[in-house]
């Protein structure tokens, strides 16, 4: 259980729901700690870690990664955090992974993103990541600040120098 006087909160919703935009306003305005079950997943895959390659195994084929993979890796970092108030997003998922970080932390807030299905679909496919850092723009209210061309290495004249050397 947490120690006394200490905020933490779970921040829900589907994809799309802005979970990752409102996490940052709440994390700022009240300076919590934030953690992204996704992007520790990204690091520890991207890291090599064992946990990351036995998620990747799993990521790789389609498939969830399982909960009890989850939920080691989110209490492992929980545990770095014990003295720090936090904002969790994107855990738990299920019930089994809800009773494990209510067995290790206590939780004062549950925040659910209630978003009709249509504006998570618009939200959607308006999304771009940017494959070299992960970072997620809405090409209609969060455009990446440098084009999607010049970041595909086509803008800036690196395309055109590479024509030039080719031809």
């Amino acid at each position: 259980m947490a120690a006394r006087g200490l905020f933490r909160a779970v921040i829900m919703g589907p994809p799309g729901s802005g979970k990752g935009t409102i996490s940052e306003r709440i994390v700022k305005m009240f300076a919590l700690q934030h953690l992204s079950s996704g992007d520790l997943l990204r690091h520890n895959i991207h890291g090599k870690t064992e946990i990351g390659l036995v998620a990747k195994s799993y990521i790789d084929q389609g498939q969830l990664v399982p909960d009890d993979v989850i939920t080691k890796l989110i209490l492992k970092e929980l545990n770095t955090m014990r003295s720090n108030n936090w904002l969790l997003d994107g855990f738990p998922r299920t019930v089994p992974q809800a009773i494990a970080l209510d067995e290790a932390h206590q939780i004062n807030s549950v925040i659910d993103l209630n978003v009709p299905f249509q504006t998570i679909k618009d939200r959607l496919t308006a999304r771009w990541i940017h494959p070299g850092s992960g970072r997620v723009y809405n090409t209609e209210f969060n455009p990446p600040k440098v084009s999607v061309m010049t970041c595909a290495g086509r803008g800036g004249g690196v395309f055109k120098f590479y024509d030039l050397i080719l031809t």
